[in-house]
Protein backbone atom coordinates (compact mmCIF):
# COMPACT_ATOMS: atom_id res chain seq x y z
CA UNK A 1 0.00 0.00 0.00
CA UNK A 2 1.72 3.66 -1.01
CA UNK A 3 0.17 6.66 0.36
CA UNK A 4 1.02 9.75 -1.72
CA UNK A 5 3.10 12.87 -0.03
CA UNK A 6 3.99 15.81 -0.38
CA UNK A 7 7.22 17.35 0.60
CA UNK A 8 5.26 18.45 3.81
CA UNK A 9 3.26 15.46 4.27
CA UNK A 10 6.52 13.23 4.63
CA UNK A 11 7.84 15.25 7.62
CA UNK A 12 7.36 14.28 10.95
CA UNK A 13 7.14 16.45 14.08
CA UNK A 14 10.00 15.21 15.96
CA UNK A 15 9.73 16.29 19.60
CA UNK A 16 13.07 18.46 20.16
CA UNK A 17 13.31 21.56 22.11
CA UNK A 18 14.80 24.45 20.10
CA UNK A 19 15.32 27.81 20.03
CA UNK A 20 12.30 27.43 17.01
CA UNK A 21 9.84 25.33 18.75
CA UNK A 22 7.36 25.29 16.28
CA UNK A 23 9.88 24.17 13.45
CA UNK A 24 10.92 20.78 14.95
CA UNK A 25 10.18 17.83 12.79
CA UNK A 26 12.67 14.84 11.33
CA UNK A 27 12.22 13.03 8.10
CA UNK A 28 11.48 8.95 8.86
CA UNK A 29 11.79 6.12 6.42
CA UNK A 30 9.25 4.09 5.40
CA UNK A 31 7.47 1.73 6.86
CA UNK A 32 6.87 -1.39 3.84
CA UNK A 33 4.62 -4.09 5.81
CA UNK A 34 0.60 -3.53 4.75
CA UNK A 35 0.11 -3.70 8.23
CA UNK A 36 1.76 -0.46 9.20
CA UNK A 37 0.07 1.25 6.31
CA UNK A 38 -2.94 0.46 7.60
CA UNK A 39 -2.37 0.88 11.02
CA UNK A 40 -0.96 4.96 9.97
CA UNK A 41 -3.22 5.80 6.99
CA UNK A 42 -6.51 3.70 8.32
CA UNK A 43 -7.63 0.84 5.95
CA UNK A 44 -11.39 1.78 5.24
CA UNK A 45 -13.32 5.03 5.76
CA UNK A 46 -14.46 4.64 9.67
CA UNK A 47 -10.90 4.18 11.35
CA UNK A 48 -10.31 6.00 14.64
CA UNK A 49 -7.43 8.60 14.24
CA UNK A 50 -6.12 7.46 17.82
CA UNK A 51 -4.29 3.68 18.38
CA UNK A 52 -1.84 2.00 20.53
CA UNK A 53 0.70 -0.25 19.21
CA UNK A 54 2.85 -2.59 21.26
CA UNK A 55 5.57 -2.82 18.65
CA UNK A 56 6.81 -5.96 20.07
CA UNK A 57 4.02 -7.71 18.45
CA UNK A 58 2.52 -5.45 15.98
CA UNK A 59 -0.82 -5.22 17.46
CA UNK A 60 -2.90 -2.72 19.10
CA UNK A 61 -3.74 -2.51 22.56
CA UNK A 62 -6.41 -0.72 24.76
CA UNK A 63 -5.35 2.32 26.53
CA UNK A 64 -5.65 0.26 29.76
CA UNK A 65 -3.12 -2.52 28.40
CA UNK A 66 -0.78 0.05 27.91
CA UNK A 67 -1.39 1.08 31.60
CA UNK A 68 -0.58 -2.37 32.32
CA UNK A 69 2.25 -2.73 30.51
CA UNK A 70 3.70 0.64 32.09
CA UNK A 71 2.97 -0.27 35.52
CA UNK A 72 5.66 -3.17 35.12
CA UNK A 73 8.70 -0.65 34.19
CA UNK A 74 10.87 1.37 36.97
CA UNK A 75 11.82 3.62 33.67
CA UNK A 76 8.48 4.75 32.39
CA UNK A 77 9.75 7.42 29.25
CA UNK A 78 6.18 9.22 27.69
CA UNK A 79 7.56 11.08 23.90
CA UNK A 80 5.46 14.12 22.50
CA UNK A 81 5.28 16.14 20.35
CA UNK A 82 5.62 19.40 22.17
CA UNK A 83 2.69 21.41 19.69
CA UNK A 84 -0.10 18.17 20.02
CA UNK A 85 -2.51 18.79 22.31
CA UNK A 86 -3.92 15.65 22.20
CA UNK A 87 -0.38 14.16 23.31
CA UNK A 88 -0.71 16.38 26.57
CA UNK A 89 -4.30 15.35 27.55
CA UNK A 90 -3.71 11.29 26.70
CA UNK A 91 -0.39 11.37 28.57
CA UNK A 92 -2.57 13.44 31.42
CA UNK A 93 -4.67 10.42 31.38
CA UNK A 94 -2.00 7.74 31.84
CA UNK A 95 -0.55 9.75 34.51
CA UNK A 96 -3.61 9.59 36.62
CA UNK A 97 -3.93 5.67 35.89
CA UNK A 98 -0.50 5.49 37.21
CA UNK A 99 -1.10 7.60 40.19
CA UNK A 100 -1.42 4.47 42.74
CA UNK A 101 2.44 4.01 42.30
CA UNK A 102 3.48 7.55 43.13
CA UNK A 103 6.34 8.07 40.75
CA UNK A 104 8.90 10.78 40.77
CA UNK A 105 8.47 12.52 37.17
CA UNK A 106 11.13 14.30 35.57
CA UNK A 107 9.92 16.89 32.94
CA UNK A 108 11.99 18.14 29.80
CA UNK A 109 10.64 21.75 30.42
CA UNK A 110 12.25 22.05 33.64
CA UNK A 111 15.51 22.46 34.65
CA UNK A 112 17.67 20.01 36.50
CA UNK A 113 18.19 20.38 40.15
CA UNK A 114 15.20 22.19 40.76
CA UNK A 115 11.56 21.39 41.10
CA UNK A 116 8.24 22.13 41.13
CA UNK A 117 6.11 22.54 43.95
CA UNK A 118 2.87 20.46 44.62
CA UNK A 119 0.90 23.53 45.90
CA UNK A 120 -0.30 26.99 44.52
CA UNK A 121 -0.88 28.31 41.39
CA UNK A 122 0.24 25.89 38.91
CA UNK A 123 2.21 28.43 36.19
CA UNK A 124 4.43 30.50 38.89
CA UNK A 125 5.06 27.06 40.69
CA UNK A 126 6.41 25.52 37.42
CA UNK A 127 8.19 29.27 36.35
CA UNK A 128 9.94 28.26 39.49
CA UNK A 129 11.73 25.16 38.09
CA UNK A 130 12.72 26.83 34.54
CA UNK A 131 9.49 26.48 33.05
CA UNK A 132 9.81 28.76 30.24
CA UNK A 133 6.04 29.68 29.43
CA UNK A 134 6.66 31.23 26.16
CA UNK A 135 9.05 29.15 24.43
CA UNK A 136 6.54 26.29 25.52
CA UNK A 137 3.66 27.90 24.21
CA UNK A 138 1.77 27.91 27.70
CA UNK A 139 -1.33 27.09 28.26
CA UNK A 140 -0.64 23.95 26.14
CA UNK A 141 0.87 21.48 28.65
CA UNK A 142 -1.67 22.90 31.36
CA UNK A 143 -3.51 19.80 31.55
CA UNK A 144 -0.26 17.33 31.43
CA UNK A 145 1.22 19.58 34.55
CA UNK A 146 -1.99 19.60 36.28
CA UNK A 147 -1.76 15.56 36.22
CA UNK A 148 1.55 15.50 36.75
CA UNK A 149 1.17 17.55 40.42
CA UNK A 150 -1.87 15.05 41.56
CA UNK A 151 0.19 11.55 40.30
CA UNK A 152 4.10 12.39 41.41
CA UNK A 153 5.59 12.23 44.48
CA UNK A 154 7.93 15.19 42.93
CA UNK A 155 7.78 16.91 39.65
CA UNK A 156 11.66 17.39 39.17
CA UNK A 157 13.34 19.44 36.05
CA UNK A 158 15.78 16.81 33.81
CA UNK A 159 16.90 19.48 30.49
CA UNK A 160 20.23 21.08 31.06
CA UNK A 161 19.96 24.96 31.11
CA UNK A 162 19.81 27.11 28.17
CA UNK A 163 22.88 29.09 28.42
CA UNK A 164 24.79 25.58 28.69
CA UNK A 165 22.97 24.33 25.75
CA UNK A 166 24.02 27.32 24.25
CA UNK A 167 27.73 27.17 25.41
CA UNK A 168 28.12 23.13 24.90
CA UNK A 169 27.05 24.29 21.12
CA UNK A 170 29.56 26.68 21.04
CA UNK A 171 33.22 25.07 22.69
CA UNK A 172 31.56 21.23 22.53
CA UNK A 173 33.30 18.93 25.00
CA UNK A 174 34.80 21.35 26.86
CA UNK A 175 31.16 23.08 28.15
CA UNK A 176 30.08 20.19 29.46
CA UNK A 177 29.56 19.76 33.23
CA UNK A 178 31.34 16.97 34.98
CA UNK A 179 28.58 14.72 35.51
CA UNK A 180 27.07 14.86 32.00
CA UNK A 181 30.48 14.01 30.37
CA UNK A 182 30.76 11.04 32.94
CA UNK A 183 27.89 9.80 31.33
CA UNK A 184 27.82 10.47 27.46
CA UNK A 185 31.39 8.90 27.55
CA UNK A 186 29.95 5.56 29.33
CA UNK A 187 27.11 5.52 26.49
CA UNK A 188 28.74 6.09 23.38
CA UNK A 189 26.46 6.05 20.54
CA UNK A 190 26.80 3.41 17.68
CA UNK A 191 27.90 4.82 14.22
CA UNK A 192 24.98 4.40 12.44
CA UNK A 193 22.81 6.00 15.42
CA UNK A 194 24.83 8.93 15.74
CA UNK A 195 24.53 9.58 11.61
CA UNK A 196 20.87 9.26 12.54
CA UNK A 197 20.82 11.84 14.84
CA UNK A 198 23.11 13.96 13.35
CA UNK A 199 20.69 13.53 10.01
CA UNK A 200 17.69 14.71 12.39
CA UNK A 201 19.46 17.36 13.83
CA UNK A 202 20.20 18.81 9.98
CA UNK A 203 16.67 17.80 8.67
CA UNK A 204 14.89 19.66 12.17
CA UNK A 205 16.54 22.82 11.05
CA UNK A 206 15.35 22.26 7.40
CA UNK A 207 18.43 21.59 6.19
CA UNK A 208 19.46 25.03 6.72
CA UNK A 209 22.51 25.36 9.18
CA UNK A 210 26.30 24.67 8.23
CA UNK A 211 27.91 21.36 9.06
CA UNK A 212 30.21 23.00 11.42
CA UNK A 213 27.38 23.47 13.68
CA UNK A 214 26.05 19.89 14.07
CA UNK A 215 28.69 18.21 16.11
CA UNK A 216 27.97 20.75 18.74
CA UNK A 217 23.97 20.34 18.40
CA UNK A 218 24.59 16.98 18.61
CA UNK A 219 26.19 16.83 21.74
CA UNK A 220 24.14 19.40 23.09
CA UNK A 221 21.40 16.88 22.31
CA UNK A 222 23.05 13.88 23.83
CA UNK A 223 23.91 16.63 26.96
CA UNK A 224 20.08 17.07 27.61
CA UNK A 225 19.36 12.77 27.20
CA UNK A 226 22.30 12.29 29.79
CA UNK A 227 20.65 15.14 32.36
CA UNK A 228 17.31 13.29 32.20
CA UNK A 229 18.89 10.25 32.55
CA UNK A 230 20.94 11.29 35.68
CA UNK A 231 17.42 12.20 37.12
CA UNK A 232 16.16 9.47 36.53
CA UNK A 233 18.32 6.90 37.86
CA UNK A 234 18.49 9.13 41.00
CA UNK A 235 14.90 8.98 41.45
CA UNK A 236 14.51 5.25 41.53
CA UNK A 237 17.01 5.08 44.01
CA UNK A 238 14.58 4.45 46.56
CA UNK A 239 12.62 2.10 45.21
CA UNK A 240 9.72 4.35 43.64
CA UNK A 241 9.52 4.33 39.66
CA UNK A 242 10.45 7.42 37.33
CA UNK A 243 8.31 9.01 34.65
CA UNK A 244 9.94 11.00 32.17
CA UNK A 245 7.58 13.86 30.06
CA UNK A 246 10.01 14.49 26.99
CA UNK A 247 9.72 15.11 23.45
CA UNK A 248 9.96 11.87 21.27
CA UNK A 249 13.58 12.47 20.32
CA UNK A 250 14.70 12.07 24.04
CA UNK A 251 12.70 8.76 24.83
CA UNK A 252 13.91 7.02 21.47
CA UNK A 253 15.75 3.67 21.75
CA UNK A 254 18.63 4.22 19.30
CA UNK A 255 20.20 7.49 20.38
CA UNK A 256 18.00 8.90 23.32
CA UNK A 257 17.73 8.67 27.23
CA UNK A 258 17.67 4.72 26.89
CA UNK A 259 20.97 4.51 25.88
CA UNK A 260 21.84 6.44 28.61
CA UNK A 261 19.75 4.79 31.35
CA UNK A 262 21.52 1.35 29.68
CA UNK A 263 24.53 2.25 30.65
CA UNK A 264 23.91 4.26 34.06
CA UNK A 265 21.36 1.55 35.46
CA UNK A 266 21.53 -1.49 33.23
CA UNK A 267 19.23 -3.71 35.62
CA UNK A 268 16.02 -1.56 35.38
CA UNK A 269 13.14 -1.94 33.31
CA UNK A 270 13.08 0.46 30.87
CA UNK A 271 9.75 1.10 28.42
CA UNK A 272 9.21 3.72 26.20
CA UNK A 273 6.76 5.39 24.84
CA UNK A 274 6.86 7.06 21.25
CA UNK A 275 3.32 9.94 20.81
CA UNK A 276 2.75 10.02 16.79
CA UNK A 277 -0.03 11.57 14.53
CA UNK A 278 -1.95 9.88 12.26
CA UNK A 279 -1.58 11.76 8.93
CA UNK A 280 2.00 10.38 8.31
CA UNK A 281 2.92 7.68 6.59
CA UNK A 282 6.03 6.31 8.87
CA UNK A 283 9.38 5.81 6.23
CA UNK A 284 10.22 2.92 8.65
CA UNK A 285 10.55 -0.49 8.41
CA UNK A 286 9.15 -2.38 11.09
CA UNK A 287 12.44 -3.01 12.72
CA UNK A 288 13.63 0.11 12.78
CA UNK A 289 10.59 1.86 14.54
CA UNK A 290 10.74 -1.53 16.77
CA UNK A 291 14.07 -0.06 17.34
CA UNK A 292 13.07 3.36 18.53
CA UNK A 293 10.42 2.43 20.47
CA UNK A 294 8.38 -0.30 22.78
CA UNK A 295 5.13 1.23 22.21
CA UNK A 296 3.55 3.96 20.21
CA UNK A 297 0.75 6.25 20.60
CA UNK A 298 -0.89 7.73 17.23
CA UNK A 299 -3.29 10.33 17.50
CA UNK A 300 -5.05 13.44 15.00
CA UNK A 301 -2.58 15.45 14.12
CA UNK A 302 -1.77 19.32 15.21
CA UNK A 303 -3.29 21.92 13.07
CA UNK A 304 0.35 23.93 12.08
CA UNK A 305 2.04 25.30 8.93
CA UNK A 306 4.71 23.74 7.08
CA UNK A 307 7.83 24.26 9.59
CA UNK A 308 10.01 25.46 6.68
CA UNK A 309 8.12 27.43 5.10
CA UNK A 310 9.91 30.95 6.73
CA UNK A 311 12.84 29.23 7.74
CA UNK A 312 15.86 31.25 7.25
CA UNK A 313 17.77 30.34 3.96
CA UNK A 314 21.70 30.28 4.53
Amino acid sequence: MHIAQTNTAKKLRFGYKTSHPKRSFFHASKIKTLFAACLIAGCGAAVAAERIVDLGNQREISREALVASLKQGEFILLGELHDNPAHHADRAWLLEKLAAARPVIVAEHLERGRSAAGEGELLPTLESAGFDARNWRWPLHRPLFEAARQSARALVGGNIERQTARAIVKEKASALPADIAAAIAAAPLTENARQTLEQDLLDNHCGQIPASLIPGLSLAQRARDAAMALALEAAVKDGTPALLLAGNGHVRRDYGVPVLLDALASARKTIAVGFLESDKTFELHDAALKARYDFIWITDPATREDPCLNFPKR
